[in-house]
Order: structure tokens, then sequence, then C-alpha cells
């Protein structure tokens, strides 16, 4: 009798847990994912909570380095990832993605002190020492462009560093980046850098691809019901 009720319990605790999705972010990246009053909030957030509503899933939250998402999605320490990244060449022979599910175009901003007058536009970054947060894509943006790169765990260190004139400049995704800059004083845009790549996606492990493609039609759904458009003017009012 006690085994039988065991096994209730392992299959009901199975049950609910794949009701339950776990994913990771990291909430440095406002309008994206940040937090605020203590809570996760953000156009990811709220359309990764909107995507699990369509699909009866729980979304279960996890805020970590953003060098440290693929890594802990491969471990199965969580089940999927949405954090701004983009599905590149690279991170595809590690892990699967959803369509982009982003609708627009984004742009990475290059800042560097206001005191600053060498560097005006992105091409006189050459062979000046740029901060990027580990893992992004801006370290192909600075690599590209000839800049010695130097790495942070979050891009506050590398702002904070430009305006002490530890480093030459910082990459950043430009929405993140002017958010950034309402608080940081003595520091500014020069120029931006298009970025070529698709936009956003959802990463998820290769052994479950399925659930990329759950997330695409579910993000179909939420753009065909309005409430994609609903959150994307909620945080990118801009944005037509």
């Amino acid at each position: 009798m006690k085994k039988i009720i065991s096994i209730l319990f392992i299959i009901l605790g199975t049950l609910s847990f794949g009701k339950t999705l776990l994913v990771g972010t990291n909430a440095e990246f406002k309008p994206y994912e940040y937090i605020e009053d203590g809570k996760l909030v953000g156009f990811d957030i709220e359309l990764m909570d909107a995507i699990g509503e369509e699909l009866g899933y729980k979304i279960k939250w996890s805020n970590m380095t953003f060098e440290g998402l693929l890594p802990a999605l491969q471990m199965n320490k969580i089940d999927a990832v949405i954090a701004g990244m983009s599905a590149t060449a690279e991170r595809q022979k590690a892990v699967g993605f959803s369509k982009p599910y982003l609708n627009f175009s984004s742009s990475h901003g290059l800042i560097v002190s206001s005191n600053n007058k060498e560097i005006i536009k992105k091409e006189d970054i050459k062979g000046k020492v740029i901060g990027v947060q580990m893992g992004t894509i801006q370290e192909k943006f600075a690599k590209e462009l000839g800049a010695e790169v130097k790495f942070y765990n979050n891009f506050l260190g590398a702002f904070l560093d430009t305006k002490e004139g530890k480093i030459d400049g910082v990459i950043i995704d430009e929405k993140s980046g002017a958010e950034y800059l309402k608080n940081l004083k003595g520091l500014t845009q020069v120029d931006e850098i298009i970025d070529e790549e698709p936009g956003s996606s959802i990463a998820v492990r290769k052994n479950n691809l399925q659930l990329a493609e759950k997330f695409n039609k579910a993000i179909e759904v939420l753009e065909k019901n309005g409430k994609y458009e609903k959150i994307k003017e909620k945080y990118f009012p801009d944005q037509k």
C-alpha cells in the first residue's frame, strides 16, 4: 500500500511539474527585463507570462547572469531563456530557438564619456578598449570594429569605468543604454550600430524543440488577438 501511495505521489508531482515552466532571464536590460519594486518586469517578462497563460503553463522565473543562462539551460536547470537573446549561428550550435519575437529592428549604442573628444563615430573605437557584458552580442560588434574588448558581469560596471576613464566606451542595446543614461551623468551616446541578426528569440534545449514550436504558435495567437501589441506599446511606445 505504501508503495502504491509513493507511486501516486511521484505521478502527481510529475503532472504538476509539467505545468510549470522554469524560465531564465537577466534582469538588467530595461525595458526588456528589469527589477522594479522587487519584482521582475519588462517586455520580455510580460510576453513570456502571456505565452505561459496561452499554453497553460505557470512561469517560474530564475534571474541570473547573462553568460550563465545557456549553460543553465543545457544542464536542465531551466526550461527556456528569454533575455533579448539573438539566435546567432554560434548559439544555435548549443541550443534551439523560437522564431524571433520582436517585430521591429534593434540597434546598439556606442556610449562614451562626455569629455571624450577622440570617439565621435563607431569607426573611432579601433584600437580602443570597449566594455561589454560577458556573453552578449556586443562583443562581436566591438571586435568587428577593431576594438579591444573588456568583459563585465554587468553593464553598470562598464559604464562606471567609462566615466572614470578606465575604458574608452561601452556598446549596449540602444534602448537599454538610454535607460542607463537617465541615471548616469557624464556619459553620452555618439553613434549606433545596426543589428543585422534576426530579432530576439526564446532559447530551448535542442532535445526540446517542440517547446519552441509551442512558443511560436502562442506568439502568433498573441499577435492576432492584440495582446502582443498591447505589451509592446507599454514598453516601446515609439515603435509603431
